[in-house]
């Protein structure tokens, strides 16, 4: 009986189809025979897995190079500071753009702000991290002249902070340092891109029978958007034709 009603099926599917194909569209197959409404894919048009890139220099090659047959529509997204990707203008029928490529920006050495260190982790985590200048030259002047008979004090009169280390009598070193911030340049994006200048504060606090510890504390959230736009700046340069999207 499985077998007869399986050959019937078959007989009638053939004489009278479900699905017909029009100009690459399938419809469904009413019972009186005429079209019905067209059918969808169950899965979206684009199966190509996006290429992933560790700089922008490689998306822009990736671009340059029209991977995987790209259509020329096509547009570069800035979604933040550390991810750009290469994706259709057109969308697909269920509402989605293909990304063909894509570049993520992973930290070699990322620095802890608003997180206090010891004096030797902030040294060798404060010089991989950020790009020197004449104010990163003093914050490493006060930490590298603290040692175990170092006494330090800081005075802030609310226009600069005033940071000395002293050995016993004799002073060690005496910076000083702007109140509102210290103007420091960060390592935290494509190295593609020029690095941004933001604000810290640097902040130290005692620990019994121990060097003081070294803290740098987050105050201008300005500099994801000029990062943005530095990354933008780059892109622009090097594909002027690019549609950029920030």
């Amino acid at each position: 009986m499985k077998e007869f009603l399986s050959y019937l099926f078959d007989r009638l599917k053939a004489e009278r189809p479900v699905v017909k194909e029009v100009d690459g569209q399938p419809y469904a197959v009413r019972g009186d025979g005429t079209l019905g409404e067209p059918i969808r894919e169950l899965a979206p048009k684009w199966t190509k897995p996006p290429l992933t890139v560790a700089s922008l220099s490689g998306l822009v090659a990736a671009f340059k190079a029209k991977l995987d047959g790209r259509p020329e529509r096509v547009a570069l997204q800035i979604l933040h500071t550390r991810k750009v990707v290469l994706l259709s203008l057109e969308a697909d029928d269920f509402g989605g753009r293909h990304i063909w490529a894509g570049a993520l920006h992973e930290d070699e050495t990322p620095f802890k702000f608003d997180h206090f260190y010891s004096v030797e982790e902030f040294l060798i985590a404060f010089r991989a991290s950020f790009y020197f200048n004449d104010q990163a030259e003093k914050v490493l002047r006060v930490a590298s002249t603290i040692s175990h008979e170092s006494s330090v004090s800081v005075a802030d009169d609310g226009i600069s902070q005033a940071i000395t280390v002293k050995e016993g009598a004799v002073t060690r070193t005496q910076v000083e340092l702007p109140a509102e911030g210290i103007p420091l340049i960060p390592w935290r994006t494509f190295r593609d891109a020029a690095p941004v200048e933001s604000k810290f504060l640097l902040r130290m606090r005692a620990v019994k029978d121990g060097l003081p510890q070294i803290a740098l504390f987050e105050i201008d959230a300005k500099w994801r958007v000029e990062t943005i736009a530095s990354i933008a700046h780059y892109l622009k340069k090097e594909l002027p034709e690019a549609t950029i999207i920030a």
